[in-house]
């Protein structure tokens, strides 16, 4: 079975350092970005709700929102759906999408998904950082 993916989090796992909600959100979501890495091309399915790096989040609420400003995450993904030109639901495996987000998501596509993003509020987050881990998630390398 395929793993679920969420959206925005072609951007999440791409600009990670290891910084996190917990202990326990940072182990999963390390975890996972290594995962990733290691296994670009095996099929995820792309989802605008909480996946498998979401059942660790502790902002999470027993309605899959986020406790934070409502369920503005599931807008986020919505939003780059459109951007990036993907098909909910739809199975991509980590290199296209890195590939997908490269080829599509402008600073302008950026501002307005993270703006509000806590991380990109702490200087954890910058489109010209996004741009450069792009390229390398979508090398063959």
């Amino acid at each position: 079975m395929e793993q679920k993916f969420r959206v925005h989090l072609i951007l999440c796992t791409s600009l990670y350092e290891g910084k996190g909600y917990s202990g326990t959100f940072c182990e999963n979501m390390t975890a996972i970005v290594e995962w990733l890495q290691s296994h670009k091309d095996k099929p995820l399915t792309l989802v605008a709700e909480p996946d498998m790096i979401c059942e660790n989040c502790p902002n999470r609420t027993e309605n899959n929102e986020c406790e934070q400003d409502a369920n503005h995450v599931a807008e986020k993904d919505r939003q780059l759906l459109t951007v990036l030109q993907l098909e909910e639901g739809g199975s991509y495996t980590y290199r296209e999408l890195c590939e997908r987000a490269l080829d599509r998501m402008t600073e302008e596509a950026f501002l307005k998904s993270c703006g509000r993003c806590y991380w990109r509020k702490q200087g954890l987050c910058r489109y010209e950082n996004l741009v450069a881990q792009l390229k390398l998630n979508a090398s063959s390398y």
